[in-house]
């Protein structure tokens, strides 16, 4: 079996002390595996780096989101429609706010 490079510890030290397993984590920058009869059951995090991930993974979304968008509008065959063809007689009842942020 390799040996991980990252804090481990085994289910009955959680039992024992979930506390001291989530003070690893915050000094040790990294989450700890936790291990249950030679197996990984999970990994623990403080919520901060849970969060930190989280944030981590919706930038990174948004950027693939911006690069797609930036390639399909280099391509050159873009198509644009305006509003009234593509919502009807539905865009008649908006108030434009000049003000909403939007550029």
């Amino acid at each position: 079996m390799q040996t991980l490079k990252v804090p481990t510890a085994s289910i009955s030290d959680v039992k024992k002390s979930p506390n001291r397993i989530f003070e690893w984590a915050a000094s040790a920058h990294n989450g700890v595996y936790i291990f249950n009869r030679g197996e990984v059951a999970g990994v623990m995090l403080t919520q901060e780096q849970y969060e930190t991930l989280n944030d981590t993974i919706d930038a990174l979304e948004d950027a693939l989101h911006d690069a797609e968008v930036a390639r399909r509008i280099g391509q050159g065959s873009l198509t644009t429609y305006p509003d009234e063809a593509v919502r009807g007689s539905a865009s008649s009842n908006i108030t434009i706010d000049d003000n909403d942020g939007w550029a």
